[in-house]
């Protein structure tokens, strides 16, 4: 059982990398394999809008996305964790949701209504970990986070909402929020086990949001 966790905070052993750290603890108690990726240490071009679909690639470009696209096909698990800047997610991780547009393919129905279909065969399980300071409504940083994961065939478990993260000693000092952090990703490794005892088939394909 693999469970990777995705940082897309530029400021290391800070609350969002703390709070990742500590929900893969909760996966690996449950003797998952984790393994952690630092977006803002990664070369991620921009998305270019390219007009042709890369297929068999997952992009025409080759940089450090690679590796992403490598655990969105082969991990067990993704734990996301990003601050949210000005009501959304970091630009560290929205530039690995803008470039995971074509992991579907594109089609138009004969309404000419553009319809998505994923192009990853394993589905995975997935937690979301969100750090504000002043945001009050996490939804709008929500939003792109669950796109993506339906792209990637990624079933969401959970999600863990910190506002106010920098009050008093920080949500990385404190015991309450660490150890959601934690049940949060020991939920995802059991929905994982519980998939595989279970033999659970792929989710059916669908169409997402537009263009």
């Amino acid at each position: 059982m693999r469970i990777v966790g995705l940082v897309g905070s530029p400021r290391p052993k800070m609350n969002t990398d703390t709070l990742v750290r500590e929900a893969l603890a909760g996966a690996a108690s449950l003797d998952a394999d984790t393994e952690i990726l630092h977006l803002n240490q990664m070369d991620i071009r921009p998305c270019q809008a390219c007009p042709k679909h890369p297929a068999p690639n997952h992009c025409f470009f080759f940089d450090d996305m690679q590796k992403i696209y490598e655990v969105l096909e082969n991990a067990d698990g993704i734990i996301i964790g990003s601050p949210i800047y000005y009501g959304t997610v970091s630009a560290q991780l929205k530039r690995v949701i803008d470039r995971a547009n074509c992991l579907t393919w594109i089609e138009r129905d004969p309404d000419g209504k553009a319809v998505f279909t994923p192009r990853l065969e394993k589905v995975k399980k997935g937690g979301i970990i969100l750090v504000s300071d002043t945001t009050e409504d996490p939804s709008a940083a929500l939003l792109p986070i669950r796109l993506f994961f339906h792209d990637a065939r990624v079933e969401p478990v959970g999600e863990l909402f910190i506002p106010h993260a920098d009050a008093g000693k920080g949500a990385r000092n404190d015991e309450v929020w660490l150890e959601r952090a934690r049940a949060l990703g020991a939920a995802v490794a059991r929905a994982i086990q519980q998939a595989e005892g279970a033999g659970a088939a792929p989710q059916g394909s669908g169409g997402r949001h537009g263009v």
